[in-house]
């Protein structure tokens, strides 16, 4: 097996540079500072080089008086001064970098210090040495290494020329090479420590303008980019602080949605110029935020989710930021345009519920037609209903109609209902208006395609008008055509048993949604045929006694075992006719009425509750529930109302049979001589 090679060194890596070459760069890094001289740097070296241009001036009249004191020749040692003083004068004016004027004023100042130790020739002259130390060391307050090296190489040059040339203007004895070079240690090594300052002055102060103008380039360049990708995306992306107050970053759809910004203004402000509904909501829930009353979760879910500007759909979805000790910071807010989607879901909802709308027409036409009148008339009575407020009679017919909607299987419809009955209950008027319109809009969409595949919805199965019918029956009467009038009034009557299979339809919807499958119905219409047209209010209402059966009246598949009863419960609805009264029976075998709770509802409401007959009166009577909140199934009290108008209206009669943990009978008793197929 053969030998791998040795890898070969990578000429340009760090350890392929000779350990002398390493060094010296790594020197040359510490004592050379950037090229670029930032505007601090230079407004910092011209104030410096400004004060010691002045300070070098002040030497003159010391210098004088120090030759005076030393008798080393006064005007000798003002000429040598002035000398001097001349190469940082035409410096400063001559060279334009101010780098490069410190240069000039290193030199100098090392010059006056010669000078200095020249004039004090005595038994002080070794002393006066601690001068070239003293501003060795204040040259580092120009923040650069070279600064200093200039001074330090100034005062090298400047002892060893004057040792040989001129002794005694140097030491005041003849002093030997080697304590030149004692000097010359010491120079060192301070140059060494004031180049280390020097440096760390300029990266921590000096130069730290050029890092935050490096760094705010390099922050600006990763703005630039994010922003390329924040407007690269559909959605619109904009932070708000915890004031509310929108921040300046943001994605190109926020102004697409909403219009430009000023950043500092409320996200409220701008989407108020689109929606003032959505904005008043979001802005009465950040106050909840902003007062920290409800933990910051639950305040986060009562900002707006969806909103529908200038029909377009959107979605809000809201993403807290916190500090460190768990205070809110920021909020990040991400609004997407669903449009399509919504239009999408709508579409296939109006598909799902015309589908349905077909079905209930084929199997029972004369009952969905019935329905489609008395949901026109009840809708027109809900719409005159002011926005925030509404009359018990307009509570009752929404209340119907959100009943009814359901079961035809119009879901959309009895959510807009039940939304609109929840506004109302909540006193929300830019709410109830909205949901108004949409009721309104929704109505009108199914109420017209149902028109164009169904055709007039006349509710009449006679190829002949109702009325030409009622005519020849008229006339048949007048002329004495006894057998002819007969056929002709049973011709304009109609059976119940369609109502009851869709009373029946409706009750296993209802059970269905209450999670209680496997209801038992029994219908039995007894063959049943009654004028048409006049008992459809009563129809109408007759669902909500379903409704109430199962939802207040069967129990639970566990309680009814606990109770020796089947799972699953039972509920019967007949028609009976004897004489000219119509019966309707609704009876199930739940758990009957709770007449105590009926008691209490009443004394609360001021109505009668000492007999029976009482108490089966106050359960008919308006905000009577054990309800406390309103559900698809449940509501204000209104239900139960609701038929007793009817009934009332039509001079019949209700009565009760009830039997704790037996079950509750419901009879309706309706005069039926008052109706005549044979229209006034």
């Amino acid at each position: 097996m053969s030998k791998a090679s040795p890898a070969l060194p990578n000429p340009h890596s760090a350890e392929s540079v000779p350990a002398p070459l390493g060094l010296i760069k790594r020197l040359g890094q510490a004592v050379l500072l950037p090229a670029r001289v930032s505007a601090f740097e230079a407004s910092y070296l011209r104030r410096m080089n400004q004060i010691a241009l002045w300070f070098f001036y002040a030497h003159l009249p010391v210098f004088m008086l120090m030759a005076w004191g030393n008798e080393t020749g006064v005007f000798s040692v003002t000429l040598l001064t002035l000398a001097v003083l001349t190469v940082p004068t035409l410096g400063y004016r001559a060279v334009e970098s101010e780098r490069s004027k410190s240069y000039v004023l290193a030199f100098t100042s090392m010059c006056l210090g010669a000078v200095l130790v020249h004039a004090g020739q005595g038994p002080v002259q070794i002393e006066m040495h601690f001068y070239f130390f003293s501003v060795l060391a204040m040259l580092a307050l120009f923040a650069n290494p070279m600064t200093v090296i200039v001074g330090a190489a100034t005062v090298a040059v400047q002892h060893l020329a004057l040792w040989y040339l001129a002794p005694a203007s140097i030491f005041n004895y003849e002093a030997p090479l080697w304590v030149v070079l004692v000097h010359a240690v010491f120079v060192v090594l301070e140059t060494i420590a004031a180049c280390f300052i020097a440096r760390n002055f300029f990266d921590n102060v000096i130069g730290l303008e050029q890092k935050v103008e490096e760094r705010t380039a390099q922050l600006s360049e990763r703005n630039r980019e994010m922003q390329v990708v924040l407007d690269s995306i559909e959605q619109g992306i904009v932070t708000v602080d915890a004031g509310g107050a929108l921040l300046p970053e943001h994605s190109s759809a926020i102004v697409r949605f909403f219009g430009e910004y000023t950043a500092g203004e409320s996200f409220s402000d701008l989407l108020s110029r689109n929606c003032v509904l959505t904005a008043n909501w979001f802005s009465m829930n950040w106050e909840a935020i902003e007062d920290d009353f409800l933990p910051l979760e639950l305040a986060i879910d009562q900002l707006p989710a969806r909103a529908k500007i200038d029909g377009r759909s959107y979605t809000f979805e809201y993403n807290p930021k916190l500090d460190e000790e768990g205070e809110l910071t920021a909020v990040l807010i991400v609004v997407s345009d669903v449009t399509s989607d919504v239009a999408r879901e709508e579409a296939e909802a109006l598909q799902r519920e015309l589908l349905s709308m077909l079905e209930s027409a084929m199997q029972d036409p004369q009952g969905f037609a019935t329905f489609h009148r008395e949901s026109e008339a009840l809708l027109a009575e809900v719409l005159q209903a002011s926005h925030g407020a509404s009359t018990l009679s307009e509570r009752r017919a929404l209340h119907t109609m959100k009943g009814n909607a359901a079961a035809f299987g119009l879901r959309s419809i009895s959510t807009l209902c039940h939304d609109l009955e929840t506004a109302w209950s909540e006193g929300f008027e830019s709410k109830s208006l909205s949901t108004c319109q949409d009721l309104e809009r929704r109505w009108s969409e199914l109420g017209e395609t149902a028109s164009q595949l169904l055709g007039p919805l006349s509710g009449e199965s006679l190829h002949l008008p109702v009325s030409d019918v009622e005519s020849m029956l008229s006339a048949a009467i007048e002329d004495g055509a006894t057998e002819l009038a007969a056929l002709l009034a049973d011709a304009l009557l109609v059976p119940t048993s369609p109502v009851l299979t869709r009373l029946e339809a409706q009750a296993h919807q209802i059970s269905d949604q209450l999670a209680r499958p496997g209801l038992r119905t029994t219908v039995n219409s007894h063959g049943v045929r009654i004028p048409r047209g006049e008992l459809s209010p009563f129809w109408s209402a007759l669902v909500h006694v379903v409704r109430n059966a199962i939802d207040h009246g069967i129990e639970g598949a566990d309680e009814r075992i606990d109770a020796s009863k089947e799972a699953s419960g039972e509920l019967k609805i007949a028609t009976e006719l004897f004489d000219d009264v119509l019966v309707v029976t609704v009876a199930d075998d739940g758990r009957g009425v709770n007449w105590e709770k009926v008691r209490a509802k009443a004394m609360k409401l001021g109505l009668a509750h000492e007999t029976r007959e009482d108490l089966n009166a106050a359960i008919f009577a308006d905000e009577v529930s054990t309800r406390y909140e309103v559900t698809d199934l449940s509501g204000l009290g209104i239900g139960l109302a609701a038929i007793a108008r009817a009934v009332e209206d039509l001079e019949g009669s209700i009565g009760i049979v009830s039997s704790d943990g037996q079950g509750t009978q419901m009879r309706f008793s309706i005069p039926l001589k008052q109706l005549s197929p044979i229209k006034a």
